[in-house]
């Protein structure tokens, strides 16, 4: 089967972690080939895939998927048996983006935790998807996923460059933007800058409208146009994925929600753009 680096894959995160709504969802404005989903906090690395936000995704479409483990204990090597065990019990047919503490620059931010302490965890969790890519999971990807924000408001201690966990571990770049922080190029282009300075290709595991700014339906096709033309780095040829935020966030708005014109825009997006994600390849 011819594996196709053009392709687009477009999703959505929905509002229930089970995934329940996602057939909803893919419904109203599909077809839908990846789903955005995360661990809370209070559930640390589950037990195995199945057992995860992500695994009712398997033989469904791809995934996008984050946990958030205890940072200091991921950092010191105590979760490795655990999460090897974890990353093995993946499909291996199953295409799925994993990572740790999504939007970490926020969260240096905000004084969540140290960057020390973030860049450590996130080297010794891709460490670990690294080893087990060795052992034939072709389909598992490392993703760190930041916000558009560091891009367009670039703070020292929580910027790109400065969160970059090291050489050799990221596969794609994913940021998350809003629509209140900018438009096209403006919001995207600092991302996309630093994704082809590592040679490595860019996604975006949420997208959508903020509370405040722009609510015109241009702006959604606007960044459909930009998000398919562009690439980053590597050899994939636009961005490799991206999810509607379509979930009540304190900064944002239900994307594409119940408001019909938006709805149509992300329908003729999935329509347009639709790729299997049986032959999708980075």
């Amino acid at each position: 089967m011819a594996k196709n680096r053009n392709a687009i894959l477009w999703g959505t995160c929905p509002r229930n972690l089970s995934g329940s709504d996602f057939a909803e969802k893919d419904a109203s404005y599909g077809p839908l080939t990846i789903r955005r989903s995360y661990q809370p906090a209070a559930a640390g690395m589950p037990a195995s895939w199945r057992q995860s936000t992500g695994g009712v995704d398997v033989g469904k479409r791809a995934s996008c998927w984050s946990a958030k483990p205890s940072i200091t204990a991921m950092a010191g090597g105590n979760l490795d048996g655990q999460t090897l065990r974890f990353l093995r019990s993946i499909p291996k047919s199953h295409i799925a983006f994993v990572s740790i503490w999504h939007e970490g620059d926020g969260k240096i931010r905000h004084g969540a935790f140290r960057l020390a302490t973030y860049t450590a965890a996130l080297k010794r969790f891709f460490g670990l998807v690294r080893q087990v890519q060795s052992e034939g999971w072709t389909n598992l990807h490392t993703i760190q996923i930041l916000t558009t924000w560091s891009g367009t408001s670039p703070r020292a201690g929580s910027t790109y460059a400065d969160t970059w966990p090291g050489s050799g571990l990221v596969d794609v770049l994913g940021v998350d933007g809003y629509s209140h922080l900018g438009s096209g190029t403006t919001l995207w282009g600092p991302a996309v800058e630093f994704a082809r300075s590592k040679d490595i290709p860019w996604a975006v595991p949420e997208i959508g409208y903020g509370r405040t700014g722009t609510r015109s339906v241009t702006w959604l096709k606007d960044q459909v146009a930009y998000l398919t033309t562009t690439p980053g780095g590597g050899a994939h040829t636009r961005c490799a994925f991206a999810c509607w935020f379509d979930t009540v966030g304190p900064i944002s708005t239900p994307t594409p929600g119940n408001v019909s014109g938006w709805i149509a825009a992300a329908k003729d997006a999935s329509q347009t753009y639709y790729s299997d994600d049986n032959d999708f390849v980075l």
